[in-house]
């Protein structure tokens, strides 16, 4: 079978086994995609919000945000490029859903305009199936880069389906997040970068940008590796469209956040290493066996990683993949309030250190230990029959 053949194969289990699963649940959620939103009902602008969409009475989770940017895109960005009183962000006519930070949910727009386009340009009546159905292509997607880049560092191709395993990609899913949509465009960049293709590194690395930013540090260890390497071959040109995806992000971000006060999104998340990790099991809160869970295959495919890093004295250490990795681990340890805030964004926030670790295991041994998967996919099981149980 040829390698196309055997890379769609995969690609379509992937599809399969999600659609399944997202059919399950929607079934057990009353047939009804908006309960993938999690709307909280705090943040309805009643006399304007007139959507058939479920909501809850609890906060919600960050979904409602693209759902409430993918109803009016063009008016969210200029509310929130442009806030003043007659046209607030938190609540006017296009979809009466009050704004968290207009500025930092405008940001991520890609999957709320993909979403937009899908659902007629905003005049059919399935946006809650849209950005489900994006969500799952995504996961498609990020399967077929892992494909790729599997088959580059001559790894088996099973192994792009590991991350099915990880319960952080059924959480994005379930609460319709677009984290799915952000990793596979990253992951596509890095395998054009890889290929030395770096205009369709940088194509793909400003979407990954524009849909999620925490996909930089996939982006950013890739970009930095190849742009030495072309820089000790006095290769100036081509480090060019290197810098593009951050460029882009910085520059849309600059335009949306000019008349807002920056809150220091970033910079208030930094903390002592592991001090989140320390907070979110001394709180435990009523998830002591959620925290646990997530955390054990995190760690377990981290540390094998690291591991396989150590056998090799750090040789080569200014490697896309190893730089990737490198740069993803140090975010989840020093940036604790963001990445630790809640047992739910812990495990989707580390996705991304995830299938760093799991890139990087195909590239120095071609494989991940059985023992990993097997605890990695037993814990997502768990977590999956717990969230259809408890709709």
């Amino acid at each position: 079978m040829h390698n196309w053949q055997k890379g769609s194969c995969w690609v379509a289990a992937s599809l399969l086994a999600t659609t399944l699963l997202a059919l399950l649940y929607w079934h057990h959620s009353g047939r009804d995609w908006s309960a993938f939103i999690l709307l909280s009902k705090n943040n309805i602008a009643e006399s304007a919000f007139n959507e058939a969409v479920k909501t809850y009475p609890h906060a919600g989770y960050d979904g409602q945000f693209f759902y409430a940017l993918a109803l009016s895109p063009f008016e969210r960005i200029t509310a929130a490029a442009s806030p003043s009183a007659e046209h607030s962000p938190d609540q006017f006519s296009g979809s009466g859903i009050k704004m968290d930070n207009p500025a930092l949910r405008t940001k991520r727009i890609g999957y709320p305009i993909l979403a937009w386009a899908a659902n007629g340009f905003g005049q059919g009546g399935y946006l809650p199936f849209a950005l489900v159905l994006i969500n799952m292509l995504g996961i498609g997607l990020a399967t077929c880069a892992c494909f790729l880049i599997a088959r580059f560092f001559k790894a088996p191709p099973y192994f792009c389906l590991v991350p099915m395993a990880f319960i952080g990609v059924w959480i994005c899913l379930f609460r319709d997040l677009a984290d799915h949509l952000g990793i596979a465009f990253g992951l596509m960049g890095l395998y054009f970068l890889l290929r030395e293709k770096f205009w369709g590194f940088a194509w793909l690395g400003i979407a990954a940008m524009l849909t999620k930013e925490t996909v930089v540090f996939i982006l950013l260890g890739g970009a930095v590796a190849a742009g030495l390497k072309a820089l000790r071959r006095k290769q100036y040109g081509r480090s060019v469209p290197l810098s593009l995806p951050f460029l882009a992000y910085l520059g849309w971000s600059t335009f949306l956040s000019w008349n807002t006060p920056s809150d220091g999104t970033l910079l208030k998340h930094f903390d002592w290493p592991f001090a989140g990790i320390a907070r979110g099991y001394a709180e435990m809160l009523t998830f002591p066996r959620f925290w646990l869970g997530t955390f054990g295959p995190i760690a377990l495919i981290s540390l094998e990683g690291l591991l396989e890093l150590w056998k090799t004295r750090l040789a080569n250490l200014v490697q896309p993949v190893t730089l990737i990795f490198l740069f993803n681990l140090a975010f989840v340890l020093v940036l604790s309030q963001a990445v630790y805030e809640d047992p739910f964004s812990f495990a989707r926030n580390l996705l991304p250190l995830q299938y760093a670790a799991l890139l990087l295991l195909m590239q120095q041994k071609q494989s991940v230990s059985w023992f990993t998967i097997v605890a990695s996919a037993g814990t997502a099981v768990v977590f999956y029959v717990a969230s259809v149980l408890y709709l």
